[in-house]
This record gives C-alpha cells, structure tokens and sequence, in this order.
C-alpha cells in the first residue's frame, strides 16, 4: 500500500515500511513526514517504528467522534447534544502535526 496525501488516516509503519522497500524510487514526502516527526522528538524514529497514527486535517473531527463514542456510551437520542466541534478542538492541544506534500496530518505528541 502506498501513502498518499488523499488517505484520511496512516500508520507511520506504513510510511517506514514504503520508505525501505523502494529506495530506489524515493518519496521526498514520505521522507519529509519522518525528519519533521524526528526533528521534535529525540526518540522520534523509535516511535515511528512502533506505530504512530497520522490524521488528515479534514478528517479530524470524525476521527475524534469516533474516538468519543469508542469510550463513552452515549444514547443516540443525546448524541446531537455533544459539542463535537469542542471536543476535537481541546483534543487537539495534545497533538502536533506535520506537512504531507500541503496537506496537514495530526499525530499525538509524546
């Protein structure tokens, strides 16, 4: 599988795993994903290795309600009463993100 900047959500494994199997055929953004990652963490490539989740800008909200509903079990009928926007937005204070290519992905700090 191959990462594009169309996907809503990648693993960095994924993008590790592309890198190392084509270095023939370089991907600079691909390559760009894991040097800004590892310019704000020392122990940057060692979470890469271990699986870091990168969410499309446009999608992070979805992500996040999906993220919500995951851990919280909400009746249906009180779900349009959730500020949804909200809760992306102070989720989002725990995250960091990156430049693929123009388009903006979000990650988790560490």
């Amino acid at each position: 599988m191959k990462v594009t900047n169309n996907d809503d959500v990648f693993d960095s494994r994924t993008v590790l795993d592309y890198i190392k199997d084509n270095k023939d055929d370089r991907d600079l953004a691909l390559e760009s994903i894991v040097k800004q990652y590892c310019e704000n963490y020392e122990k940057g490539m060692e979470y890469l290795e271990f699986g870091v989740t990168f969410i499309r800008d446009s999608y992070f909200d979805d992500y996040m309600w999906d993220f919500f509903l995951e851990f919280n079990q909400v009746d249906e009928a009180l779900q349009c009463y959730i500020d949804l926007e909200g809760f992306a937005r102070d989720q989002q204070y725990d995250y960091d993100c990156v430049d693929f290519d123009g388009v903006v992905y979000w990650y988790r700090q560490e």
